[in-house]
């Protein structure tokens, strides 16, 4: 089983589907849906199940994002003769990984705000914070509140990276061989300084760095593969709370 494709998936959408569908006035016009997240116009239990919906969905999109970089990490970047300006492939790996850690951290992030949502915690977006969340007395004791402390400890291993990238502007070393990597930003920068090593300097840079490459996807794969695991854990315990609240009086 998948995160997409999940039982608390597909019932958040059938529940928001049934109601989404457009309206027939007693003419046989076809009314105007409005769409968007945060519509004031629902009910509360639409409201609920909506905005239940909505971070849900954005948690499995964010898996189909990570797809997505880990099949244009292993594409080959092929530099053109005489242009100037040129994309290396260890350059090409650097930004990609960059992009990696970024969206992996925000699977807690994006979990948190679909918990808080589904518990009906009612933090604002702002301050939903693993804190105010882990700690509420209605999600502490609860197998909800384990998996999220599993998810913390597997996404806190890029949450220094990605403070250096995007608060500090500070590059992410990806977590491969460290020498290659070296090597071939000598052979980068001597190649940008127009110093003549030759075809044979960029041969050996793109050589080390398809090396670089390839260990770096297995090693996103498999996170992708355990963090996935625990999303599906986390939409499994999720479930039952949101069955119990749907059937509640709002």
């Amino acid at each position: 089983m998948a995160v997409k494709g999940h039982p608390l998936d597909i019932e958040l959408f059938w529940d928001v589907d049934v109601w989404r569908q457009p309206k027939i006035d007693k003419s046989g016009f076809q009314l105007p849906l409005r769409r968007g997240y945060g519509v004031n116009f629902l009910s509360a239990i639409q409201q609920y199940q909506y905005n239940s919906f909505y971070w849900c969905n954005r948690l499995v999109a964010i898996f189909d994002r990570l797809e997505w970089i880990r099949d244009m990490t292993g594409r080959s970047v092929h530099r053109r003769k005489n242009e100037k300006k040129s994309v290396f492939l260890e350059e090409w790996i650097m930004y990609n990984y960059e992009h990696y850690t970024v969206v992996y951290q925000a699977i807690l992030d994006v979990a948190l705000l679909l918990t808080n949502e589904l518990f009906r915690l009612g933090n604002p977006y702002k301050k939903c914070s693993y804190s105010t969340v882990c700690d509420n007395t209605h999600i502490n004791g609860t197998s909800v509140h384990h998996i999220l402390e599993k998810l913390k400890d597997t996404t806190d291993k890029h949450r220094e990276g990605k403070n250096l990238l995007v608060h500090r502007g500070e590059r992410i070393r990806p977590p491969v061989d460290a020498v290659n990597l070296d090597t071939t930003e000598i052979i980068n920068m001597a190649i940008k300084v127009d110093i003549e090593l030759g075809e044979t300097a960029e041969l050996l840079s793109e050589f080390l760095s398809i090396h670089s490459q390839k260990e770096l996807i297995k090693t996103m794969e498999k996170e992708c593969t355990e963090i996935e695991s625990q999303v599906e854990d986390l939409f499994s315990a999720l479930l039952p709370y949101y069955r119990k609240f749907r059937s509640a009086n709002f």
